[in-house]
């Protein structure tokens, strides 16, 4: 019987052991009797796993600074002031009010593509480009032959070629209003209004050489597909404004609310 009740104790010893170790394992920093885990680093900020080392570390020295001075404030007797605690309050209140919008509105702002056609149509005027704008490429180089170079390498498709002309020089790829351009650059596409390849361009910075893709005319409809995003998110917010307005007039006329007016008048006017 000793024998077995000397086992016994040796392996809940070692089971002891062994979730110590598993703590330790877990335990990221310590602050006097505080502790942080790998768990509660997760929690707080749900994406910690995929940051790098260095914004992790930076993470838990922001732990370690505020634990110092939350502790040396308890000692203090901070944490028994009463505007302090009705500042914790609020911003509880505040919290649990967010999540509780949260949970409410999940998967509520979805939005269907017959409504996001819907509005666009409806809302066609609103989606006139009040600019002159155009898809392409922009560069700027030292040279007319270099620019030369790059235009017929544009012209083939020469994509190698193009790329080792640009490498070390300004350009931009993308949507430009061209009222945003150098005066020279704008007043030589307004002449032109259309897709291609123009320049070379002189300006006191050199030589610019313009690739459009698509042209679009000031006062011209934006596309659907242009402002599809625009048109959902929009549209998702708005649902959701209004689900959120229904869900807490119904929590007004389930509960019991006193708003008394007259004081706010009356301490307004002393």
């Amino acid at each position: 019987m000793n024998k077995i009740y000397v086992i016994l104790v040796i392996s809940l010893f070692m089971g002891l052991t062994s979730c110590s170790d598993d703590q330790d394992d877990n335990l990221i920093a310590k602050v006097n009797h505080e502790q942080l885990s790998l768990d509660e680093l997760v929690l707080m900020y749900p994406g910690f796993m995929s940051l790098d080392s260095l914004q992790k570390s930076l993470l838990v020295e922001n732990w370690i600074r505020e634990t110092l001075l939350a502790q040396e404030a308890e000692k203090n007797l901070i944490h028994r002031d009463p505007m302090f605690n009705y500042r914790v309050e609020t911003y509880r209140r505040r919290l649990l009010a967010d999540k509780q919008l949260d949970v409410t509105l999940k998967d509520r702002g979805d939005v269907a593509r017959d409504e996001i056609e819907a509005y666009y149509q409806s809302n066609l005027e609103s989606f006139k480009r009040q600019s002159n704008e155009f898809f392409g490429f922009h560069v700027l180089l030292p040279s007319r032959d270099e620019a030369r170079e790059l235009e017929k390498a544009i012209e083939k498709g020469d994509l190698e070629k193009k790329q080792s002309l640009v490498a070390m020089h300004p350009k931009e790829t993308g949507l430009f209003k061209v009222e945003n351009l150098f005066p020279e650059v704008k007043e030589y596409l307004l002449k032109k209004k259309r897709p291609g390849i123009f320049g070379p361009i002189r300006t006191d910075l050199g030589y610019h050489l313009v690739h459009v893709k698509t042209w679009h005319d000031r006062g011209s409809h934006k596309s659907l597909d242009e402002v599809w995003e625009e048109i959902a998110a929009r549209l998702s917010i708005n649902r959701q404004r209004h689900i959120e307005t229904q869900f807490v007039d119904s929590l007004r006329k389930s509960g019991s609310i006193l708003f008394n007016k007259s004081v706010l008048y009356n301490s307004s006017t002393e």
